[in-house]
C-alpha cells in the first residue's frame, strides 16, 4: 500500500492522505472525518478505517478541513475542494475514478451529504457547483445532516451554532445553503444511513428526517438502525457496523 500526504491549498489545515492499494485501477472511496467540527479533531480519526479500506481493495482519499475557529463557509469551501482535487488527482495515482464513494461520520456525515448538493446551490453559495461529482455511493453514518434541527436542539452543546456563526434566525441565509436538511439532494447518487440506538451524541432523528427529505426529492436511500451501537463504533474496522458499510461499498464499487 502507498500511503502519502497530499495538498490542496496554502494552509497548514488543507491537505488530504492517499490509502492505495498495490492492486490495479482500484476504486475510490473519499472519507469525510467527523468531530462536530472542532479545532481538536483530525483526519486520524479515520486512520484506522482508511487502512481497513485500503487492506479490501478501495483506494482513499482522507481529507483534512478547517474548522469552526475559522469563520463560515471556510470548512465548506474547504471541503468542496478537497474533494474535486481528489477526484482530479486520484486519476495520476492510478485510482478508478468512474467508481466512487464518499463517506462521512458525524458533522462529516453532514459535510458530505451537503457535498451532495453542490449542484443545486445558488450560483454564488459557497461549493456551488453545476457540474459537481456525483457518487456510485454515499454512506452516511450518525450524519448532522438537519442543522437547523441541530440547533434548536443545541447539539455538541451548541456546536452548530459556533459553526454556522449564529442561530437559524440569526443567519438564516447561512442555513439555506448549508443545512442539508434545507436544500435539493443530487438525486444519482444512492445514500446509505447507518446509526446506532445508543448514540447519545447524535439523536437517530437526525437520521430519519434527513431519510424523509432524501424520499421526498425521489431519492435511493435507505437507513439501517444498529441495536446497541453508541457514536462510534463505526471507528472500529471490526465492528459490526464497519462490516455493514463494507460490504455496501463492496457491492457498489468492487465487481
Amino acid at each position: 500500500m502507498r500511503r502519502f500526504l497530499e495538498p490542496y491549498g496554502e494552509d497548514p489545515r488543507q491537505f488530504g492522505e492517499w490509502f492505495i492499494p498495490e492492486t490495479d485501477h482500484p476504486p475510490l472511496v473519499i472519507v469525510v472525518h467527523g468531530g462536530y467540527w472542532r479545532p481538536v479533531w483530525r483526519l486520524d480519526l479515520e486512520e484506522a478505517t482508511s487502512l481497513d479500506l485500503a487492506a479490501h481493495g478501495f483506494a482513499v482519499w482522507s481529507i483534512e478541513y478547517r474548522t469552526y475557529e475559522f469563520p463560515w463557509p471556510t470548512t465548506m469551501s474547504d471541503v468542496a475542494t478537497a474533494i474535486d482535487q481528489g477526484l482530479t488527482e486520484a486519476a495520476r495515482h492510478g485510482i478508478d475514478t468512474s467508481r466512487r464513494a464518499l463517506l462521512g461520520h458525524s458533522a462529516g456525515g453532514g459535510l458530505a451529504a451537503w457535498v451532495t448538493s453542490r449542484r443545486s446551490l445558488p450560483a454564488d453559495a459557497p461549493g456551488a457547483d453545476l457540474h459537481a461529482a456525483a457518487f456510485d455511493l454515499v454512506v452516511l453514518h450518525a450524519p448532522v445532516a438537519c442543522l437547523e434541527i441541530g440547533s434548536r436542539e443545541r447539539l455538541g452543546d451548541g456546536a452548530v451554532d459556533t459553526f454556522m456563526g449564529g442561530r437559524p434566525e440569526d443567519v438564516p441565509e447561512r442555513y439555506a445553503v448549508t443545512d442539508p436538511h434545507a436544500l435539493v439532494p443530487d438525486p444519482g447518487s444512492r445514500r446509505l444511513l447507518l446509526h446506532g440506538t445508543e448514540d447519545i451524541d447524535v439523536p437517530v432523528s437526525q437520521s430519519e428526517a434527513y431519510l424523509a427529505h432524501l424520499h421526498a426529492h425521489g431519492v435511493d436511500a435507505d437507513l439501517t438502525i444498529i441495536p446497541g451501537d453508541t457514536h462510534y463504533e463505526i471507528l472500529d474496522p471490526t465492528s459490526q457496523v464497519s462490516a455493514l458499510r463494507r460490504e455496501a461499498l463492496t457491492r457498489a464499487l468492487l465487481p
